[in-house]
């Protein structure tokens, strides 16, 4: 019985989950600050941090893709420090330092001048003290025009919700044993509330969505949402002006459609966000008619870029998948402004260009045969919030990719992961597959003929005690047998080495395959 074990403020009785942050490369964040009209850090030499890093995989993904950037993490817990420092020195990544110490010991280092400092699942969650040390680390390590990510809990959408947070918390404190089985007892007994008719959830039906969406949740994210002891939701002009203090300007969205009026909200609103006469009364707006529940925000050392033009200068681009399957028509809630069907000729020779590899915006603007750099930047960016374009480095990629993908696969079908994150050269960022698909495709490029390849694959889940499991027709789980296995195997060695195909060809696009 009693309150939830932790260390102080933080959770330290159940680790987090090892996830992969792909908004935090440095690409998409100057690619947000460009498009907002700042001029980006430098994406060939960098320097990278993470406060909260947590098991460090983002950390890991990245500096392997970024041999020119150097790379710093820290975390609280020393479980997760020691999960990503055996990962990485297994990599062999050479340009990555963890630290298993808190904000506050860390502005004790002798840490060099950061390009970008980013903060995933942090400043929500810690306590005003702590807050007050990101500050001062920001103000004391930020070089000028570096970038900050500071994602939070927001305001008016988490409103609603802290009433269930807080009963979570009350249920949890009521159950014995670690955190884990905490956190089940309490959400299994606010599922009765709700089942039963309970006055808060008939009267807050984004309450009852929201226990929905928790049943979805792993554990351990549950955990460390929940049962900590801080989890201060926000609004825009508080964070702003926290920042502000810390001589820092909002730069922009790490969620590239927030970027856009048009894009903000409803059209029936655009109006009322165009008469805004800041950009915080502006974001203020936005959050209150979407009723906004989580943010990514960007902030740069500069002064605020009111009105300057994008410069897209330095940035390369790299396609999300295969021309062919990449929609040209805009979804019904986009506004024709960001229709890209009436492009589809430009948008043909931008796709044949990056079919080869990444490419300027200068290359772009000539494979798109447009008047200006002007014209081409909004087509780019169209194709972004597209979905057919991502940011990415201009640098080539790092030679040392293949071995964290290795260590990885290896890591997720002993800890019986279903998906995992793989580092993508062609991108410079990561993409999640499945892990016995990402097993099969590193044993299919690996091996000469489909038999050997089958045979690795198996022999590796085998001295994992690694059983693969599928949903049945009930929804129950059964045992994948091994035949099934080798011949999924098979058919993939033969999709890849000699059949033209998408799957093929997205190998090509990501890098793995020449």
């Amino acid at each position: 019985m009693g309150t939830p074990p932790a260390d102080g403020d933080y959770l330290t009785d159940l680790e987090y989950t090892g996830h992969f942050y792909p908004f935090l490369a440095p690409a998409r964040l100057a690619y947000a600050a460009a498009i907002n009209g700042h001029r980006a850090p430098s994406l060939e030499r960098f320097t990278w941090c993470e406060l909260g890093c947590g098991k460090g995989i983002t950390a890991l993904l990245l500096a392997a893709l970024h041999p020119g950037g150097e790379f710093i993490a820290c975390d609280l817990n020393p479980h997760h420090i020691e999960y990503g420092e055996s990962l990485r020195r297994a990599a062999g990544v050479e340009n990555l330092r963890f630290h298993a110490k808190s904000i506050g010991q860390m502005l004790d280092d002798d840490l060099p001048p950061c390009d970008f400092i980013v903060m995933h699942g942090l400043y929500s969650w810690v306590p005003a003290p702590v807050r007050d040390e990101i500050h001062a680390f920001l103000r004391r390590f930020l070089k000028p025009g570096g970038l900050v990510l500071a994602s939070y809990n927001a305001l008016p959408g988490w409103a609603p919700l802290q009433p269930l947070r807080q009963m979570m918390r009350t249920l949890a404190a009521a159950q014995s044993g670690d955190s884990a089985q905490k956190v089940r007892g309490a959400f299994d007994r606010l599922k009765r509330l709700a089942e039963g008719g309970a006055g808060y959830f008939r009267d807050v039906p984004a309450a009852a969505a929201h226990l929905d969406e928790m049943a979805q949740r792993d554990v351990r994210y549950l955990a460390h949402e929940y049962l900590t002891p801080c989890n201060t939701p926000f609004h825009f002009a508080e964070v702003a002006q926290a920042m502000a203090g810390a001589g820092l300007a909002y730069a922009g969205s790490a969620t590239p459609r927030h970027n856009y009026l048009e894009l903000m909200a409803p059209p029936e609103f655009d109006g009322l966000l165009a008469a805004a006469g800041s950009r915080v009364e502006l974001e203020t707006l936005r959050d209150f008619l979407v009723n906004t529940r989580f943010r990514r925000d960007i902030y740069i050392a500069a002064p605020a870029a009111d009105g300057a033009a994008p410069d897209l200068s330095g940035l390369a681009f790299c396609l999300t998948g295969v021309p062919g399957r990449l929609p040209l028509k805009a979804g019904d809630e986009s506004p024709v402004l960001f229709d890209i069907e009436p492009e589809a000729q430009a948008v043909a020779a931008i796709h044949a260009l990056l079919e080869r590899g990444p490419a300027s915006a200068l290359q772009i603007h000539h494979a798109a045969g447009k008047a200006t750099a002007e014209e081409s930047s909004v087509l780019i960016q169209k194709l972004v919030v597209a979905g057919h374009l991502d940011p990415c480095p201009p640098a080539a990629p790092a030679v040392g990719w293949p071995r964290v993908n290795a260590i990885l696969v290896e890591t997720a079908l002993r800890e019986r992961l279903p998906n995992i994150p793989l580092a993508c050269p062609g991108m410079g960022n990561a993409v999640y597959t499945e892990t016995l698909h990402a097993a099969a495709v590193e044993a299919a490029l690996a091996h000469a003929d489909p038999a050997t390849a089958a045979e690795q694959v198996l022999a590796r889940l085998r001295n994992l005690g690694h059983a693969v499991q599928r949903a049945s027709a009930s929804g129950a789980s059964e045992a994948v047998d091994q035949g099934e296995i080798a011949d999924y195997v098979t058919d993939l060695w033969h999709v890849l080495r000699n059949v033209p195909s998408d799957g093929a060809q997205l190998m090509r696009l990501y890098g793995f395959m020449s």
